[in-house]
């Protein structure tokens, strides 16, 4: 199969980028939201050079028992402060806070790299030429030639 370099990278990017949004999205389709409070301010350490990091643990009610989970590091919340929770309805353990940062955080921190990655061999003219094609099969799996 023969690509042009631009088709080539935007496949390379959504192979490399789509399935933890799919991970993602799927992991929201199974969650309930609910309200939960913060319980205390837990204190971990990140390591001698980051020093030690502060995190909000959080509790809320399913049913009768009481769920407890982690927040993420650096949340200002107040104890007592009510929060608003995403939970999974089979594993209400697997609880996030529920705002933009809390749940695609971490999602785009794994994201950044590859496609910081793949910027660079993208915009440089010396890895492949800008009228290259790529040619994908069989040994060498991806090879890339003048167009």
């Amino acid at each position: 199969m023969v690509l042009s370099r631009n088709s080539f990278f935007l496949l390379l990017a959504a192979l490399i980028l789509l399935p933890l949004v799919f991970y993602k999205l799927a992991w929201l389709a199974g969650t309930r939201e609910t309200t939960g409070t913060m319980y205390f301010t837990g204190h971990g350490n990140l390591g001698s050079i980051l020093g030690i990091s502060t995190y909000p643990v959080i509790r809320f009610r399913n049913g009768k028992d009481t769920i407890v989970f982690n927040g993420n590091v650096n949340i200002p919340l107040k104890p007592d402060e009510l929060v608003s929770v995403r939970y999974q309805a089979d594993n209400p353990a697997d609880a996030k806070v529920n705002s933009f940062t809390c749940i695609w955080g971490d999602t785009l921190a794994y994201e950044l790299g590859p496609f910081l990655i793949l910027l660079v061999v993208f915009f440089h003219p010396d890895l492949v030429p800008k009228n290259a094609k790529v040619i994908l099969g069989k040994k060498p799996w991806v090879r890339f030639v003048n167009g």
